[in-house]
């Protein structure tokens, strides 16, 4: 996360802010789940953070959506700017929504390549 605020201070932040969330009864029209999704993936950079977002809202759904709801409104009060897809793996692990994505490792040697597990 960029800027002064510590990182840890922001993941408090939004975890009180989800719990309130989740207290509040909701009022008027929400935005649609694509254009959060939209939104959240023009403001995470990186290889992974398509796979990352799309893995979490099929995991959690509204949980996801809501975290990115969040994270939308951090970045527009000017708390958060852009994030790595590092960042957001981060902050949905630290309020509790595990996105397990696809490792691969692969060695070459001689100029074969050998593969270590999955495949």
């Amino acid at each position: 996360m960029s800027g002064d605020k510590d990182p840890e201070l922001e993941l408090i932040r939004l975890r009180k802010l989800m719990n309130l969330m989740a207290q509040q009864p909701r009022k008027g029209p929400e935005e649609k789940p694509t254009d959060v999704v939209s939104e959240v993936k023009a403001m995470v950079k990186g290889e992974r953070a398509e796979e990352i977002i799309n893995k979490a809202i099929e995991i959690y759904g509204e949980a996801a959506l809501t975290v990115f709801r969040q994270l939308i409104k951090l970045r527009r009060d000017g708390a958060i700017g852009e994030l790595t897809d590092g960042e957001l793996y981060n902050i949905l692990e630290n309020v509790g929504l595990h996105v397990p994505i696809e490792t691969k490792v692969r060695i070459v040697r001689h100029g074969k390549e050998e593969k270590i597990g999955g495949d």
